[in-house]
């Protein structure tokens, strides 16, 4: 058979279970795609596009030689319709999609029969293994022997260590419905989650949700043999719950997306969102209003649902006295509801729940939606009224019994520490008097919401629900919106406080949690972040360079590590240390990311300094600005030259640091570099002491000529002992140069 006539079927799997949680879902969905994937590719049945399988013949480490492309072809991805396509060439596509009841994998195109295995197994050198007259020797002998072939079986394999003789063996690949049957239930039970169970024996594999079903097909019909913990593969699948219990018999694919479709099961779970959306607003259109906008929630309901259909409900108009951010919180956080507002924005007495089905033709499903929401509000409206009987200020004393965590006492030890770090910050930033008051006092109230009822029942409000009492009681509109947003920004994406009062509350806040954090040992360890400390310092980061503060990372440190009392883990100076070092990461990571920043040029930029990150940040603007150009690349080649020069002859007997002597300047070429030198240091000095970093990038770039006929003509290294040093140390003051604003050396070349 030629390689264009191999035979290719397609394959569905389904896993069918109770409902896994909306949270774990699409991971779920792209983590089974890509263990199949792999399975697939190492099982050899993924033909390429001209039918061959993918693979060829190579030669192992152990001197075996055998069929490459075992391993992954390049992953799938998710693409906009949420569907997950092969993103590499050669390799048909592999889609998956997934309900709250089912995990869904469909490769359209898969080899019927696994390709042969060809093995070419290196053995004794030529030159070894036969003699002068052309006769196998013994070692010829026992190599073939040692591998169950012949003599004449053995063939000469040119290799780059000359020739040896070898022998070829070729495995006659398995059909696939075989295969599968072995490699499917290890891609399943494979699947990792945040949470997972025994649902069997507790020496059982464990999964999410029990396992309720199987669908596994391999071309027309043909099911592939295998069970997972006592559940057998098969041909039939279910669909939504309302619809019944029976079992829906499906051939391959299409049948299979079509009888589900009609038992209202939609596995597309893009297609479910677009509908859900489209009707939600459809709904609200017709009373001239509209849904308030909410991405996270629209993902979560239509990962919750198999069928989803919007429905209108109402609720009392009284309950608009209270404030927007708690009515919308109601109805997101706790009903997964969404809110309604008018053309103006304000929000109005209607909200959208998503059923899991087609319709409530009597109304009663929504009645019980309107009377739950009603309750809900009514508490809402009860912990409002009740915490203004208290000001925030009076709960102060109260932060002192609550755990801030265990190490770092209480959350009126937390506030005193913020307000030390509030008046350090507001002083170095030389706030005015008012602002400064403003901060302290925001600081103060800043944690007092944690005592009242309205957050120990919505969490999620904490700082806006302070904010809104701060607003209510008369407290400045400055302190009241510091209040509200000092727990912004959640991370480096995120949206950061409205004011500049706000944003010093924030940074006090953040750099107390993450010093302290390192200083009881609770930094993160590889992908563990419990204290959600990189968010912090990630929302640092964006705080300091959005609002253009000239704060220095390693004072700010200090000034926490003083304040605090606790039992020492480890050194001070150890602890600074890491807590540096961990901020520097996280500031590259913003300039690399989110702002999208080269590499090398943030590598460049931080190895000359990183404690104040608006200084990072003009510095790698600069750069960028004038990378490409042809005399900054040129002076990044001399600078990476100048830095290996110098890294050898620092290691030299007799080399020793110093000035630049004039009398031992003997070729013109140096000479002219050195007075160059002069000219260019001080002009790039005084830009740099206005932050004119691009200015005092060009006075450097303007040594280029000079750098260049210096390397032509002088020779560094010479005999010399006295101009050799003479000249090392002229490189030396051009590094320092070079390096007060970045390290060159690390730009990579063109």
């Amino acid at each position: 058979m030629t390689p264009l006539q191999l035979e290719t079927l397609p394959l569905l799997l389904e896993v069918g279970c109770e409902e896994i949680p909306a949270r774990f879902l699409r991971d779920a969905e792209k983590s089974l795609g890509e263990r199949v994937l792999a399975a697939l590719a190492e099982a050899r049945l993924l033909p390429a596009a001209d039918g061959c399988p993918v693979g060829g013949v190579g030669h192992g480490q152990d001197g075996h030689a055998t069929r490459g492309g075992m391993g992954v072809p390049p992953m799938h991805r998710h693409g906009q319709d949420g569907h997950a396509t092969e993103s590499g060439t050669g390799v048909p596509p592999l889609q998956t999609y997934s309900t709250p009841r089912r995990l869904v994998v469909h490769v359209p195109a898969l080899l019927a029969q696994q390709s042969d295995r060809v093995e070419e197994i290196l053995g004794p050198p030529v030159k070894v293994a036969i003699d002068a007259a052309g006769k196998y020797t013994r070692a010829a002998e026992s190599f073939a022997q040692k591998n169950s072939a012949r003599l004449e079986d053995l063939i000469r394999s040119t290799t780059p260590k000359g020739e040896y003789l070898s022998l070829r063996k070729t495995s006659e690949g398995r059909p696939a419905r075989d295969l599968l049957a072995e490699l499917l239930p290890a891609a399943i039970l494979g699947l990792s989650f945040p949470k997972s169970m025994y649902w069997t024996a507790k020496s059982a594999p464990r999964f999410v949700r029990p396992i309720r079903w199987i669908v596994a097909i391999l071309g027309e019909g043909q099911t592939i043999d295998f069970e997972i913990l006592g559940v057998k593969a098969g041909d039939f699948t279910f669909g939504h719950r309302a619809k019944g219990a029976e079992p829906l018999l499906v051939t391959d694919f299409k049948d299979y997306v079509n009888k589900l479709a009609q038992a209202h099961v939609e596995i597309d779970q893009s297609l479910r969102r677009d509908r859900l959306v489209l009707e939600a607003h459809a709904l609200v259109e017709k009373t001239s209003l509209k849904i308030v906008q909410d991405e996270w929630l629209a993902d979560w309901i239509s990962n919750s649902t198999e069928w989803p259909r919007p429905m209108l409900g109402s609720f009392d108009e009284r309950f608009l006295h209270l404030p927007r951010e708690i009515l919308i919180t109601v109805m997101r956080d706790h009903q997964r509801y969404f809110a309604v507002e008018d053309t103006q924005g304000n929000l109005s007495p209607y909200f959208v729940a998503v059923l899991n089905m087609d319709s409530d033709e009597k109304g009663l499903i929504r009645q019980g939606h309107e009377r739950v929401l009603a309750a809900r509000f009514r508490d809402a409206e009860f912990f409002w009224t009740a915490d203004q009987k208290m000001p925030l200020q009076d709960r102060l004393p109260r932060l002192d019994k609550v755990t801030y965590q265990a190490k770092l006492g209480s959350y009126g030890d937390k506030v005193r520490r913020m307000r030390a770090l509030a008046e350090y910050l507001s002083d170095s930033l030389e706030l005015t008097l008012e602002q400064r008051a403003q901060v302290l006092r925001a600081v103060e109230l800043s944690k007092c919401d944690l005592t009242t009822q309205m957050v120990q029942e919505f969490p999620e409000l904490q700082g806006v629900v302070g904010g809104l009492y701060a607003k209510a009681q008369g407290e400045l509109e400055a302190v009241a919106t510091a209040v509200y947003d000092h727990y912004l920004p959640g991370g480096a994406e995120g949206q950061s406080p409205r004011t500049i009062i706000g944003a010093l509350v924030s940074l006090a806040d953040k750099f107390d949690s993450v010093v302290a954090g390192f200083a009881v040992g609770h930094g993160p360890t590889g992908s563990s972040d419990p204290f959600a400390l990189r968010r912090q310092a990630n929302g640092i980061v964006k705080v300091l360079l959005e609002y253009s503060l000239a704060t220095n990372l390693r004072d700010v440190t200090n000034q926490v590590l003083d304040v605090l009392e606790i039992q020492w883990k480890a050194p001070r100076e150890e602890v600074g240390a890491k807590v540096i070092d961990f901020l520097a990461e996280r500031l590259r990571y913003y300039f690399e990311s989110p702002r999208g920043f080269r590499y090398d040029t943030v590598r460049a930029v931080m190895a000359a300094g990183y404690d104040v990150p608006l200084d990072v940040l003009a510095r790698v603007e600069a750069m960028e600005a004038l990378r490409g150009g042809e005399d900054f690349e040129a002076l990044s080649a001399a600078a990476k030259r100048i830095r290996n020069i110098l890294a050898k002859s620092a290691s030299a007997a007799d080399w020793q640091p110093g000035e630049v002597a004039a009398e031992l300047l003997r070729e013109d070429q140096e000479k002219e570099l050195d007075a160059a030198y002069q000219v260019s240091a001080a002009e790039a000095g005084r830009l740099r002491a206005d932050r004119d970093y691009k200015g005092a990038l060009e006075a450097i770039s303007a040594l280029r000529p000079a750098v260049d006929r210096f390397f032509d003509k002088v020779l560094v290294m010479a005999e010399d002992r006295e101009i050799r040093q003479n000249r090392l140390r002229l490189l030396k003051k051009l590094d320092e140069l070079f390096s007060g604003i970045a390290h060159f050396a690390e730009i990579e070349g063109q």
